[in-house]
């Protein structure tokens, strides 16, 4: 009896717990989805925001908002001209890049080398062509046609790809990055001695960029995603041409709601972005 009694009181228990973890699972998954809408809408209010600029107006960015569910967003654009282009880089460029984020200049040359020889074979030889207009001019040869197809470079490891990834382009075209357009940490890797240049009043936003909306919910879950995005090419305003589940940076700070004090980021409710730029 007393065994019968045991037994019964574990299988309740166990039960209890099972059930607890399952709504856990279930709350987290919903927090997860939550987190992934509100980075898309992020990201179009992005370019929602830098298509209706008009001539004399600069999109300031990043700017940080607060979404209709509660959602912290901080959305940020990244040109792609400031960065390595797979395509078009010169094998010495990219050494010097993966170098630095390898601490290896063996590796780091062996990696350049091999891209080199992916893009010049043609990269992915089961495409005819370019699926996304790459613009680095190798005629005939499809080399990269998205920045994801690194992780098939030998020598290339998980951690590696998900750190290159915010280097790397393959729609600037260049053999070299623009200095005034690459981030701090780029500059410092590949040696570029100019200093970015502040916005220029009347410039505007065009050519290819990669929009990177950030998002924490109420309950702490932390979310990216990017959108590599094409504006004012082939008489639209915008095209949207790759979505990318961007990687966190564990490094930085991790809450993107209204503590944090930076007055480079602007803070506002998301729905008032939207109706001001719609008036």
């Amino acid at each position: 009896m007393i065994w019968s009694l045991g037994l019964i009181t574990l299988l309740g228990t166990a039960v209890i717990v099972g059930a607890r973890y399952r709504t856990k699972l279930m709350s987290r998954s919903n927090s997860v989805t939550a987190a992934a809408i509100a980075a898309e809408s992020a990201i179009n209010l992005g370019i929602l925001v830098t298509v209706a600029a008009g001539p004399s107006e600069q999109p300031k960015f990043p700017f940080r908002c607060r979404m209709p569910g509660g959602e912290w967003v901080t959305v940020a654009l990244e040109h792609e001209t400031g960065k390595v282009d797979l395509n078009a880089a010169s094998p010495a460029v990219l050494a010097r890049l993966f170098t630095a984020l390898t601490f290896d200049q063996s590796l780091g040359a062996r990696i350049a080398g091999r891209i080199a020889e992916f893009r010049d074979q043609g990269g992915d030889q089961t495409k005819d062509k370019d699926p996304i207009g790459n613009k680095s001019g190798n005629a005939g040869k499809v080399g990269f046609t998205t920045i994801m197809q690194l992780d098939r470079i030998e020598g290339i490891s998980p951690r590696l790809f998900r750190t290159a990834l915010r280097f790397v382009t393959v729609r600037s075209g260049r053999p070299e990055p623009v200095a005034e357009a690459a981030s701090p940490a780029l500059r410092a890797a590949l040696n570029l001695d100019q200093k970015p240049a502040g916005p220029t009043s009347g410039a505007q936003i065009s050519g290819s960029v990669t929009f990177r909306a950030d998002v924490m919910t109420p309950d702490g879950t932390r979310f990216i995603r990017e959108a590599l995005v094409s504006l004012g090419e082939g008489g639209r305003p915008f095209l949207i041409r790759e979505w990318r589940h961007g990687d966190i940076d564990f490094t930085a700070p991790a809450d993107p709601g209204p503590s944090r004090q930076d007055k480079d980021v602007t803070e506002s409710n998301c729905l008032r972005i939207g109706e001001a730029i719609g008036s």
